[in-house]
């Protein structure tokens, strides 16, 4: 396989992992689906494609990523 080449498993209760000679990086996510619509670009996922707009809007203008203050 290439570097960064995405598997998605189907349901099951073990995984084997093997790099016999090389060195290895993985990372293992794991969760429940949440059954909702999915509107992808790039990479932003949203619900919707309206919500997409959004979030590219504000990427633009630097406020995408909102901070909470302590």
């Amino acid at each position: 396989m290439d570097p960064e080449t995405l598997v998605i498993f189907e349901d099951g209760e073990k995984v084997y992992i093997a790099a016999k000679d090389n060195s290895l990086r993985f990372l293992l996510v794991s969760g429940k689906p949440l059954n909702e619509p999915i509107s992808w670009r790039g990479p932003i996922v949203m619900n919707t494609d309206e919500e997409l707009e959004t979030a590219f809007l504000e990427y633009r203008n630097g406020t995408f990523l909102k901070h909470r203050g302590k």
